[in-house]
């Protein structure tokens, strides 16, 4: 009989890190070091990988004496190999256990973990396995990453010095270039590539290439005994019989916890490794014989619980490489609906059958849709609007897309990098795109405000009477905040915050610090929603954080670190406790935030915004005003910079879109601009060209001025502010 027993720590034996360290918690997580008074997460072997100077798991303590450094490192080389060897001796040792042998086995000092229990179903032995982190494995993925918080669920990568999310598996698909989860090193020595490549074989084929006569066995993982800490990819150990299965479930490990005797002699147990798991997966097995003491249970239930179900949908997007923001598709939803109201019995699909017949259905099917898009053009006419971007070549792309209220239509997508600052060239792409779609259904088209693409867009007005060239609005603000930052004390202030971030987010240490210890874990560069837009968000960030800035550079980690004896390190330091500094930039944000909230606006709203574009614009400006107090010496150089770009919104079509929101038209507060009114006779002229339909548009515009005739009904008073201006005028 074997006899579980007790671990090492129970017999009294002190471990040698502990006379150069104190634990800062009852569970002895945490270790402060005598020496440079840091504290280590991860327990005492982790305290002496920092003592030993270890890379890729903790920092080095560089004020250790010597004969302690090498003390510690002879340490935890003898303490992995030892241990090691102990382990594969135990398990070994145990599995192999004949009735002729079992006395001699009997005597020998097996350390068993307390997690990792294994079930011979027809000798009733149980065998307790330490995980291999407990035996001090270091994965190889450390070597190439420092982790960035204590939970290790951030890995900085060594040779690109991206952040990698999701721990120490993810960042080895960083360093292995695995497509489909995250984005992979492009710097990492092909060496390395090679190394973790092999090191992260299994994770795509190790399920695929199970042998033959063990698919229907079960497995088991092998569980961390830090829960805190990142999962590592450690080859379980499973056991298989010629003729009899293993079973596993919960409830049996839970009872057998209990036991630490009543096990009897294994004859013919055959070891074997088995790549491992997410978790223990029950599988059909044929009929097996259990222990006396088991008492059966099911291992497939009838009902799935949703936990179950979950874990299912998941491991498929993990092991398909599926994005992740598939699952908000609405298809995805659907699917699920149909599967839970088809019931029991759903067999899977073939790849053939997808695309085969199904993928030539749904073709079918989005091709009426197309042609239930295009119908609609002859009522609600259509924008074309022209998205210019650069690839990662430098290329100049432009996406032709068709909107309508039906839904958006991809067009085209035109390479013209030989072309951008051509009008001529981009003139006949426009009209050859208009043409196509139908002149009579498109009312505008939008592209950007820069030289090329205005003359362009005229052109295309001369030749087409019924349309619009129409300058893009997000555009064209973005333009407004980039001539923001060339006012003089802006653009001192943007510099000043562009040096703070540059200098904090280029060193890693007084990253994290600032994070862990400040900011509660915030970042304070904010991405919006174009360039310059970001740069002002990012500035405000600074300024809501001024105060855990100040605490961090006044803090003595700075004041000790090597970075605050840097001259940039001394500048920014200055800049963040200048209290002027911070009162400028409060004035610069009060003064352009009216501005930032309209296209933050623009972006965040899921509406059409043209009804409302420049009614925004008009209001930001007297916001600007009333903020400054009506003192022109203020706010006089913004209204500059907005009014050089004023006729971006003094478009007709904005015009007339201002004009007739009833929202704004009955507010006691509302400003019939001249310009608006000539918007909306311009708008009747050119997208009318039947005169007798002209006539009668510009006779209901009196009627709708004073709220007469259908504009004066209940049904029209009282959905003034509740429906789209659209939808108020095509309602019946």
């Amino acid at each position: 009989m074997v006899e579980k027993m007790a671990p090492l720590r129970s017999s009294g034996s002190v471990d040698p890190g502990w006379e150069h360290g104190s634990a800062q918690d009852d569970r002895k997580r945490k270790v402060k070091c005598n020496y440079c008074g840091k504290i280590v997460s991860g327990g005492i072997f982790r305290f002496k990988q920092h003592l030993a100077r270890i890379s890729g798991q903790v920092t080095h303590c560089n004020n250790a004496p010597e004969e302690v450094y090498l003390r510690m490192k002879e340490n935890l080389k003898g303490c992995q190999s030892t241990k090691k060897h102990r382990q594969s001796r135990d398990v070994i040792a145990s599995l192999y256990l004949h009735s002729s042998d079992y006395d001699e086995v009997e005597d020998e000092s097996i350390d068993y973990g307390s997690k990792g229990k294994h079930v011979l179903d027809d000798k009733n032995m149980v065998v307790n396995l330490a995980p291999l982190r407990s035996l001090g494995y270091v994965d190889p993925g450390w070597e190439h990453g420092v982790a960035q918080d204590e939970r290790k669920k951030k890995v900085k990568c060594n040779y690109c010095e991206k952040i990698v999310s999701g721990g120490i598996n993810r960042f080895k698909q960083h360093l292995a270039r695995i497509p489909g989860e995250v984005a992979s090193c492009k710097n990492a020595p092909e060496e390395v590539y090679i190394k973790i490549k092999e090191n992260m074989k299994w994770h795509r084929t190790g399920r695929r290439n199970r042998r033959p006569d063990t698919k229907d066995v079960p497995t088991f993982t092998l569980h961390s005994d830090n829960d805190e800490e990142e999962e590592q990819e450690e080859d379980p150990i499973y056991f298989r019989n010629k003729e009899k299965m293993l079973i596993c479930d919960k409830s049996f490990a839970k009872d057998t916890r209990k036991r630490s005797r009543g096990r009897s002699p294994c004859s013919g147990a055959e070891l074997q490794l088995k790549r491992p798991k997410l978790d223990y997966t029950t599988m059909k097995t044929p009929k097996i014989h259990t222990p006396a003491f088991y008492k059966p249970v099911k291992t497939v239930s009838d009902r799935r619980t949703q936990k179950e179900l979950m874990s299912a949908i998941c491991k498929f997007f993990y092991h398909a490489a599926v994005p992740l923001n598939v699952a908000s598709s609405p298809y995805f939803y659907r699917m699920l609906e149909l599967v839970s109201q088809y019931g029991q019995g759903l067999k899977g699909i073939y790849s053939p059958l997808i695309c085969g017949q199904f993928l030539q259905d749904e073709i079918t099917t989005i091709k009426q849709y197309l042609v239930e898009i295009k119908a609609s053009w002859m009522i609600t006419g259509c924008t074309i609007m022209a998205d210019s971007w650069k690839d990662a070549q430098g290329k100049t792309l432009i996406n032709f897309l068709v909107s309508c209220p039906r839904g958006m239509y991809f067009v085209s997508s035109v390479d013209v990098t030989d072309i951008v600052e051509d009008p001529s060239s981009l003139f006949k792409l426009f009209d050859k795109v208009v043409e196509e779609m139908g002149e009579e259904n498109v009312v505008q088209v939008i592209t950007e405000n820069t030289a090329a693409y205005k003359a362009a867009g005229k052109m295309l007005e001369e030749k087409r009477r019924t349309l619009f060239w129409t300058p893009c609005a997000v555009y064209s603000i973005d333009r407004i905040l980039e001539d923001f930052q060339k006012i003089k004390w802006v653009g001192e202030c943007m510099d000043k915050g562009k040096k703070i971030t540059k200098f904090i987010y280029n060193r890693i240490w007084l990253l994290n610090l600032m994070k862990k210890e400040f900011t509660g874990g915030r970042e304070v560069i904010c991405p919006s929603v174009t360039r310059f837009a970001t740069s002002f968000v990012t500035l405000e960030s600074l300024l809501n954080h001024r105060n855990d800035l100040k605490r961090m550079f006044e803090s003595n980690k700075w004041f000790s670190s090597r970075f605050a004896k840097l001259d940039e390190g001394k500048e920014v330091e200055n800049i963040v406790l200048n209290s002027t500094f911070w009162k400028k930039v409060q004035y610069v944000r009060k003064s352009v935030d009216p501005v930032l909230q309209v296209l933050l606006k623009m972006d965040s709203d899921g509406s059409l915004s043209m009804a409302s574009i420049y009614n925004d614009m008009y209001r930001a400006k007297l916001a600007i005003k009333a903020i400054h107090g009506d003192d022109v010496r203020k706010y006089g150089p913004f209204w500059s910079v907005i009014d050089n770009h004023w006729s971006s919104f003094h478009h007709p079509l904005y015009m007339a879109a201002y004009f007739l929101n009833p929202s704004y038209r009955y507010r006691p507060d509302f400003v019939e601009h001249i310009e608006a009114t000539r918007g909306n006779n311009e708008c009747i002229v050119r997208l009318e060209p039947d005169s007798g339909r002209r006539i009668s548009a510009s006779m209901q515009i009196t009627d709708f001025r004073l709220a007469k005739a259908d504009f004066g009904t209940e049904l029209a008073v009282s959905t003034r502010t509740e429906l789209d201006p659209g939808d108020y005028f095509r309602k019946p």
